[in-house]
């Protein structure tokens, strides 16, 4: 059986992160701008850094970081990949802010019919031989692109590209890490993209898209400790570090022991080992057809060339004229753990570039400096409030919880965020967890909810619960009400439990959610609304008074 389909989201994936960069220098834009990229330049920094490591999806931290770590700690978010969720095409979006329908770096190897040959493009040799595809670069005449760095030199911005493969070629992290810091020292303002290419290589060999592998975990942990130890010491910088693609671990099908594909096929299949790309004979497309789906079948997703095109797989941009040239009658794309190898490739244990949810996950983890807002206490008050009336619009100062008491202390010469807590018989503790600015504004946030949630109190409530009695999987729902408040707002208020257990939540409703009209409402409460107790929109929209209770008139 397939696994659920998970297309890419053009308006929120790795093409849109270098729009926000070009929006921000103000530079002419390619494409949408990525949102979550987007809040975090809402300033001017000196230095904008993106690191992209390669392969390190939301999954692979999920299986090999602990919660408590830097990089968790500063997790903005996740987006996506793009379409094959794979190193050639998801760099190349990153790199030029282009879709890849549009700057038509499809995958590992792609489709020249310019001359008729399938070129491994990161090397410019033929598919599988070593020999040199041509005595030019294919791939750069073909399909050339300008990247968001040569955009920003060309208006007047410095810009850097930081790699292995760039001059000055730096073979180490430790290099990486040093070229950038050379960068950000120097005056003015500046964008410096930044690749590595692990852990990809270190999944590939070890797996650990999901599960935990003990190298990655050792990799990510000293990768993560020459970051943070960088950051730590950056003024006026913002640092993001993102990947291209997540990674899922797989078993390898040899096409070379299906003479029955093989022998329907003009050409060894192109692009990836999760999403092949078939050129099949005149008048064997039925037989091809027939013989894919017995063998693979319930593996892959087999579509047809005007498929892919109307599903828009490769992206909603304008397509690049060679774009169309390189997709075979049909695309193979895996929707399960397998994996056809079609070259002498080694086989590896964990790959990527299919519609797995896995796959396509990447992080947004943002680094800021250390005393982002200085080193006044209140400012970081005053922007934990801030956030706070975000969802509490009625949140105050006065309002916190004053068992808690912040502060920016010196130690050994050295300041740092500190919270003491005081107990109701005088007695306290002191917590100083090395919290950088933007850790500790969340801390008090954190810190602050329930004590926000608390000072406003239920005026009225509204009991929503059928009169039928509902369990789910031997849970009963022993109340379901919304409820008014005394400071304004609304929440909802679930309680459920068992024989020997329960458990309680409370759903306040920010203004965003309750803006607009009841069914629009609705609609943004999909957790709240999902179905469980048979607690749905439908029950919720015929259910009598509850748009009135809820302010809404239309």
């Amino acid at each position: 059986m397939y696994e659920v389909v998970y297309n890419p989201d053009y308006k929120n994936c790795i093409a849109n992160l270098p729009n926000s960069v070009l929006k921000y220098f103000g530079a002419e834009t390619v494409g949408d701008t990525l949102p979550l990229m987007d809040k975090y330049l809402d300033r001017e920094y000196k230095n904008v850094v993106v690191m992209l490591l390669d392969g390190m999806g939301s999954s692979v931290l999920v299986w090999n970081m602990d919660h408590g770590d830097h990089f968790y700690r500063h997790y903005a978010g996740s987006y996506d990949s793009v379409f094959p969720s794979s190193t050639v095409p998801a760099t190349i979006s990153a790199m030029t802010g282009l879709q890849p329908c549009e700057h038509a770096w499809l995958g590992w190897d792609n489709y020249y019919r310019d001359i008729d040959k399938t070129v491994t493009v990161f090397t410019n040799t033929v598919q599988d031989t070593g020999r040199p595809a041509a005595d030019f670069d294919v791939p750069r005449r073909f399909t050339p692109y300008r990247t968001v760095t040569e955009r920003l030199n060309e208006a007047g911005i410095k810009a850097y590209d930081v790699s292995p493969y760039s001059d000055p070629f730096p073979g180490t992290f430790p290099g990486i890490m040093d070229l950038i810091k050379k960068h950000c020292d120097e005056p003015g303002r500046k964008y410096i993209y930044a690749y590595w290419p692990s852990p990809d290589d270190i999944l590939h060999e070890h797996g650990g898209g999901e599960s935990s592998v003990k190298e990655i975990k050792e990799y990510l942990e000293d990768i993560t400790a020459q970051i943070t130890a960088f950051t730590g010491e950056m003024k006026d910088t913002l640092f993001v570090v993102t990947a291209d693609h997540s990674h899922t671990d797989v078993s390898i099908s040899r096409l070379e022991e299906y003479p029955q594909i093989t022998g329907c096929l003009e050409r060894l299949p192109s692009l990836e080992p999760r999403v092949l790309s078939f050129f099949v004979k005149k008048g064997r497309k039925r037989e091809f057809v027939r013989e894919f789906r017995k063998i693979y079948g319930e593996k892959f997703m087999l579509l047809t060339k005007k498929e892919v095109l109307e599903r828009k797989l490769f992206g909603t941009g304008k397509e690049h004229e060679k774009f169309r040239d390189m997709l075979g009658d049909y695309i193979a794309v895996a929707t399960s753990d397998q994996s056809v190898m079609f070259t002498k490739e080694q086989p590896w244990v964990s790959m990527h570039g299919g519609l797995t949810e896995r796959e396509i996950k990447i992080p947004l983890i943002v680094f800021r400096d250390f005393f982002i807002l200085g080193t006044d206490i209140d400012a970081y008050l005053e922007e934990a409030l801030r956030r706070l009336r975000k969802k509490y619009f009625w949140a105050a100062k006065e309002l916190f919880d004053t068992h808690y008491t912040y502060r920016i202390e010196e130690t050994d010469g050295k300041k740092e965020f500190v919270y003491i807590y005081t107990w109701d018989d005088g007695t306290s503790k002191r917590y100083a967890e090395g919290w950088d600015g933007e850790m500790f504004i969340e801390q008090i946030v954190n810190d602050q909810n329930w004590a926000i949630e608390r000072a406003n109190e239920v005026r009225e409530v509204l009991d929503v619960r059928p009169d039928y009695g509902v369990d789910c999987h031997g849970w009963c729902l022993e109340r379901f009400e919304f409820r008014s408040h005394v400071l304004g707002g609304y929440s909802a208020f679930v309680q459920a439990g068992d024989r020997c257990a329960g458990g309680s939540r409370e759903f306040f409703f920010d203004e965003d959610q309750m803006s607009g009209t009841f069914e629009e409402f609705l609609q943004k409460n999909g957790e709240l609304l999902s179905g469980a107790f048979g607690l749905t929109s439908d029950y919720m929209r015929s259910f009598k008074g509850l748009k009135e209770f809820l302010g809404f008139k239309e």
